[in-house]
């Protein structure tokens, strides 16, 4: 169960329209912690056929979390649709950020709308992987990966990005945020990320001690994580 700011806003199972708050940010995108709840904000592009040039939706940028009822992800796709719908044949551009990677069921509810929408180019960024050890989550981000989408683990690049343009211009201090302190968990996620795309065991353990909080171990034994593991150290 959620807690604090996070409780207030799933109990009430409100989907967000509005830039997201700072503290809300710094909280659910750390990926040194395990939140229960997932946050997703998504940008996006398309492109007028007749003019033949990217434009932007007046209002470009959204955010939802987890509700009751339903994961992030379908609070996504169900407002997508509704802005698509209308002219299916459109190209657009979409990039997601989110807290936690889609499920494996999720992914296939993704997978479903990208064959009602082939005109849609998806880009995923995740904090964290949810459940990376399990079998069906694995899989299911393997096959999205293979299905076209691109699917990547936040870099401080991105951190900042989504600091610049879904955080509350009120609510945040431009100066108040240096993520460099996010490097190791962002390489550990990405080394098991690369694991998943690549059809090899899991490198990346998480344990949970007292008071929940994670400990992070990296075992590297396939010959591919050993090479990645280098080339991320160098």
């Amino acid at each position: 169960m959620a807690t604090g700011w996070d409780r207030d806003h799933v109990s009430r199972g409100i989907t967000q329209r509005w830039k997201i708050p700072a503290v809300a940010f710094k909280k659910n995108y750390d990926p040194s912690v395990l939140r229960r709840v997932t946050y997703l904000m998504y940008e996006i592009k398309w492109r007028n056929n007749r003019r033949r040039k990217w434009r932007k939706w007046r209002n470009r940028q959204k955010w939802f979390c987890t509700t009751r009822n339903e994961h992030a992800e379908m609070h996504f796709l169900n407002d997508v649709l509704r802005r698509l719908w209308s002219d299916p044949s459109v190209h657009c551009s979409i990039t997601c950020y989110m807290s936690w990677s889609p499920c494996g069921l999720c992914c296939q509810k993704i997978m479903n709308f990208l064959k009602e929408m082939p005109n849609v180019n998806l880009v995923i960024y995740v904090a964290r992987l949810y459940w990376h050890r399990n079998k069906y989550n694995r899989q299911g981000l393997w096959n999205l990966a293979n299905f076209g989408v691109t699917i990547r683990v936040m870099d401080l690049p991105a951190y900042r990005y989504c600091w610049r343009t879904f955080v509350d211009d009120e609510d945040k201090d431009e100066d108040d945020y240096w993520p460099t302190h996010l490097t190791p968990w962002i390489m550990l996620y990405s080394l098991e990320l690369q694991s998943i795309l690549q059809n090899s065991p899991s490198c990346l353990k998480i344990s949970k001690v007292k008071n929940w909080i994670p400990i992070f171990s990296l075992y590297v034994e396939d010959d591919q994580q050993k090479k990645l593991l280098t080339s991320a150290s160098t």
